[in-house]
């Protein structure tokens, strides 16, 4: 994480720490796994969505993903962004 220079304002918003962040990203990929073993075996799901095996693994494990690749497995999940999130 980069440092930021102090400017003597304080910030607008507070900064996640990485342990949070960690936190959260492990509950996304628990639910994320969850949610596909209910449908179709990992080596399906990720040939249909276009995702390699070990990179669905490792999103399923708390791993980080770009919110494009997020939103592509929410697809494949058929499930709506804002219904994921009210299962967290």
């Amino acid at each position: 994480m980069r440092k930021r220079k102090p400017t003597g304002r304080r910030p607008i918003a507070q900064e996640l720490s990485a342990a949070e962040t960690e936190k959260m990203l492990n509950r996304i990929g628990k639910l994320l796994k969850n949610k596909r073993q209910a449908r179709t075996t990992l080596e399906s799901f990720s040939y249909e969505i276009n995702i390699s095996r070990s990179a669905m693994t490792r999103y399923e494990a708390g791993g980080d993903m770009y919110l494009s690749t997020f939103l592509k497995v929410l697809h494949g999940l058929d499930i709506k962004p804002e219904d994921f999130f009210k299962d967290l």
